[in-house]
């Protein structure tokens, strides 16, 4: 099986040959290709250039043509300030407050922002590896990326106020924008798929139970993430892709209802044990995660991510189960360590630290 094949099956939580992995690295395929992250993410080319080099230095089984999150906020007017070999920050969010919503307009994905960066990408990945990986787009999910319009702050504080007046002006401004970013996400990747993506996604960070509750989690940011998987779907099976669902920190109050969305793939994060999300939701949908990527992939050393690789495949069977870090690989994590994370599966889904040793000093080194 391809590696294309092997996250296909996956997805349908169909038998593979071995468990696919799938580490998350955007920014660091940039560093381990040398290009400066200020050219990467302003380029599809270089982006696309940097995520095959980086696929060739480790045999991953999934690129993705990924940098920061506000390509398609830019789209609907919010300035981002760019630096030489780091990720992108907003600067000026497009609108400053309620008032300035019902003048928002859908960005056109093929021209507006640094979306046709993206999409470029999208096409060289696909066109580079021939069918043989799976091409991962980015996308960026509707609650978070209307915090990128208003600015995170102050989006969280008008949600706040108006949760106190239910049906009231101020919630039905912020539900015509999360509407707008559900629709421009709905659009980012319809275009992902034409360009040739075999994976889309809502990722939705602000969405995490570690910024808000779970009531205003299935008030707020479920019902339009359920909604882009409802339209996106259909329209992902006709292209033989599937669809991701990723939201950092503990989500395990709501994994029935993360399920729920629609999405084929939870992407989850190292907070969340993989045995209880197996348990409650993984005959419904494919998992995907979740190594720690701070303390395991950046910190830690070959062996401890290679026994915590087995270990997420033990604790999930490895049916339905795609092995991923729980967020973005750091850019600075040495390339040990992913390694140790890829070998773990390429070698023996249930190996434990296969060709490492620990040194004396605590470290690790490849024999």
């Amino acid at each position: 099986m391809t590696s294309l094949d092997l996250i296909r099956c996956a997805a349908r939580r169909q038998a593979v040959d071995r468990v696919p992995v799938a580490p998350y690295m955007g920014n660091h395929g940039a560093r381990v290709a040398g290009v400066p992250i200020g050219e990467y993410c302003r380029s599809g080319r270089l982006m696309a250039e940097a995520q095959y080099r980086a696929w060739q230095i480790y045999g991953q089984d999934a690129v993705v043509a990924q940098s920061d999150n506000y390509y398609i906020a830019e789209g609907f007017g919010s300035e981002v300030e760019h630096y030489r070999d780091a990720t992108p920050t907003l600067k000026t969010p497009a609108v400053s407050g309620l008032g300035g919503i019902q003048a928002l307009r859908v960005p056109d994905p093929h021209k507006d922002g640094r979306m046709p960066v993206y999409l470029e990408a999208i096409r060289r990945l696909a066109g580079l590896t021939r069918g043989e990986v799976a091409v991962r787009a980015p996308g960026t999910g509707p609650f978070s990326l209307a915090s990128h319009l208003m600015g995170t702050e102050k989006f969280l504080i008008e949600v706040a106020l108006a949760d106190r007046e239910p049906g009231g002006p101020a919630e039905r401004s912020l539900k015509r924008l999360l509407d707008l970013t559900t629709d421009a996400l709905v659009a980012f990747a319809k275009a992902c798929l034409e360009a040739g993506a075999h994976l889309v996604q809502a990722g939705d960070s602000l969405a995490s139970l570690d910024m808000i509750s779970p009531a205003f989690y299935r008030k707020w940011a479920w019902p339009v993430e359920r909604r882009f998987f409802e339209e996106i779907n259909p329209v992902a099976g006709q292209h033989g892709a599937a669809t991701v669902l990723h939201i950092c920190g503990n989500m395990t109050p709501v994994l029935e209802l993360m399920a729920d969305t629609g999405a084929q793939i939870l992407e989850l994060d190292h907070k969340v044990s993989l045995k209880a999300a197996k348990e409650r939701v993984g005959h419904r949908v494919c998992l995907m995660g979740n190594l720690d990527p701070v303390e395991l992939l950046w910190r830690g050393g070959p062996v401890a991510v290679n026994r915590a690789a087995a270990q997420a495949v033990t604790d999930t069977g490895g049916r339905g189960f795609i092995l991923g870090s729980g967020c973005e690989v750091p850019v600075e994590a040495p390339r040990e360590n992913i390694q140790a994370m890829i070998h773990a599966v390429t070698f023996s889904a249930g190996s434990d630290s296969r060709g490492l040793k620990e040194d004396h000093g605590g470290g690790v080194y490849s024999t």
